[in-house]
C-alpha cells in the first residue's frame, strides 16, 4: 500500500496531491507555505497562487545606503538641536 501526502494550498485551500503518478504542480516559498502552480510548458500559468499572494503582500521601505542614513541623521540631530535651542 502505497501512501498519498496531501496538503493544502496555503492561498486557495486547494487540496494538493504532493506525490504519486497523478501528483498536482505546487511550488513551496521560504516560509514553507505551499501554492498551486496550474501551467503548460511555453504558456502564461493558468493559476499561480503564489505570485498572488505576494502581490498582496504590503510593500516594504527600501534601505538606503550608509552614507544617505548618516547623512538624515545629521539632519535630524541639527534640527532636534535647534528645536531644543528654541524651548530655553
Amino acid at each position: 500500500m502505497k501512501r498519498i501526502f496531501a496538503k493544502k494550498c496555503d492561498w486557495c485551500n486547494t487540496e494538493l496531491i504532493l506525490n504519486g503518478k497523478e501528483s498536482d504542480t505546487y511550488v513551496i516559498n521560504a516560509e514553507r507555505k505551499l501554492f498551486c502552480l496550474k501551467t503548460t510548458p511555453g504558456k502564461e500559468p493558468e493559476k499561480d497562487c503564489m505570485s498572488e499572494y505576494l502581490k498582496a503582500q504590503p510593500k516594504k521601505p527600501k534601505l538606503t545606503d550608509k552614507f544617505t542614513a548618516i547623512k538624515k541623521l545629521d539632519e535630524l540631530k541639527q534640527f532636534l538641536n535647534k528645536r531644543q535651542s528654541y524651548n530655553r
